[in-house]
């Protein structure tokens, strides 16, 4: 359909100059310097509108190509500033990685920054091992200043704020100026957002927090325990499921699944499909293990005197031990400046994770995009952007979009 409009459009302007051909002058010099363009013109279109039919795959190859020609017209000139500041915030998966691969592929000639409250990088998934004690605080932590060796300046620090048009991030120690910035903030857990949950539920979406939950398993005996999701966007999706397994081998291992009751609420609905889409295993998974399932349960609030969680419609479940993700939202920093436009994050362009901000990109669960929050999406994007920014700054390379392998 394009093709045929812009074709006919440029045919009859390749007919007004065709019978202004027949008069000399000006006009047929005209027509003789674009009669070449006209003819490159038809022929591109052409191929676009051929391009443009066929399956959608065709079609996102295409867009892809497209965006890949786009990506490699703006990359090639190196930016002649011998030396660029390279901030990253948040020494999570994302960060991790893409602090160390920038310094890995730009060495000393350019700084790169990482900055974090906290002084060790702490490997969220092994919270789960922890809650049961298969794992062990220190087991599952590492500290960040091991980046230095690697020219990497770690920075211990609080971030209290994001000025994006004077490129710089607000430290308590400070204003540390970037030419260029990654934001790596994950969520943060707000059980404060879920009345009831600060004084009734436990979890392990935190280091301290698995701690307590693994003391509280220790002397549980008997009893129903609750597992469950809160709405919105939350970290690493599966593990609400996998806790149910593990609560349930833990328990065989004691030699008291028979006195455990394990309960599983969720807002989703209940899956239905093939056996290999993976909300249906998950669902088979919980069932064969015993577990009873609750769809479509959005938690209004809890009441920690009753041992109930109040849904929608006065619909209550019990509990004797409640194991809850908690809320969560986006870091204070990003939602004090404006920049955590949605509970999600930060909105990104799904290719190239830059945001509207110049010379800002945002990855992992702070990124506002339609896959799971988890580290082993964080580490894909930290790849990309990390790859793409040394390509910018070094001119030597090709850019590369995000294709995301996940489940």
């Amino acid at each position: 359909m394009l093709t045929t409009i812009l074709g006919v459009g440029f045919l009859s302007v390749l007919l007004t100059f065709l019978f202004a051909g027949h008069s000399s002058g000006p006009l047929e010099r005209l027509k003789h310097s674009t009669d070449g363009w006209i003819t490159w013109f038809l022929r591109f279109t052409s191929r676009f509108g051929r391009e443009l039919t066929g399956d959608g795959l065709q079609d996102q190859r295409w867009l892809q190509r497209t965006r890949l020609r786009d990506l490699r017209r703006q990359a090639p000139t190196p930016i002649t500033n011998p030396r660029h500041r390279i901030v990253v915030l948040g020494g999570g998966s994302g960060g991790l990685v893409a602090a160390t691969q920038l310094a890995r592929t730009l060495g000393k000639g350019h700084e790169v920054t990482l900055v974090d409250r906290r002084s060790d990088h702490v490997f969220m998934p092994g919270f789960l091992f922890l809650m049961v004690g298969a794992r062990r605080p220190q087991d599952i932590t590492r500290k960040l200043k091991r980046l230095e060796r690697h020219n990497v300046r770690v920075l211990q620090a609080e971030i209290q704020g994001i000025d994006p048009q004077r490129q710089e991030v607000i430290l308590d120690s400070g204003p540390l100026t970037y030419d260029h910035l990654i934001i790596s903030l994950g969520l943060r857990t707000a059980p404060e957002l879920l009345p009831g949950f600060t004084e009734a539920a436990q979890h392990s979406w935190e280091l301290d927090a698995a701690v307590s939950l693994q003391k509280t398993l220790r002397s549980f005996e008997k009893g129903r325990i609750l597992v469950g999701i809160p709405s919105g966007p939350y970290r690493c999706p599966p593990a609400p499921y996998e806790a149910q397994w593990m609560l349930d081998s833990y328990f065989k291992e004691r030699g008291l699944r028979d006195q455990i009751e394990i309960e599983f609420f969720t807002t989703s609905p209940e899956p239905a499909g093939e056996e290999r889409t993976p909300a249906v295993w998950m669902d088979a998974q919980s069932k064969k293990r015993g577990v009873k399932l609750h769809y479509s349960f959005t938690a209004q609030s809890i009441d920690p005197d009753r041992r109930t969680v109040q849904g929608l419609y006065g619909v209550e479940l019990p509990y004797d031990l409640l194991f809850m993700v908690p809320p969560h939202e986006p870091a204070r920093a990003l939602v004090d400046s404006g920049m955590a436009e949605t509970r999600n994050g930060v909105r990104v362009d799904y290719d190239t994770l830059t945001t509207r901000w110049s010379n800002v990109h945002a990855i992992g669960d702070c990124a506002d995009m339609p896959v799971s929050k988890s580290g082993g999406v964080a580490h894909q994007q930290a790849e990309v952007v990390a790859h793409n920014l040394a390509v910018e700054l070094t001119g030597e390379g090709e850019p590369r979009t995000l294709q995301l392998h996940v489940i």
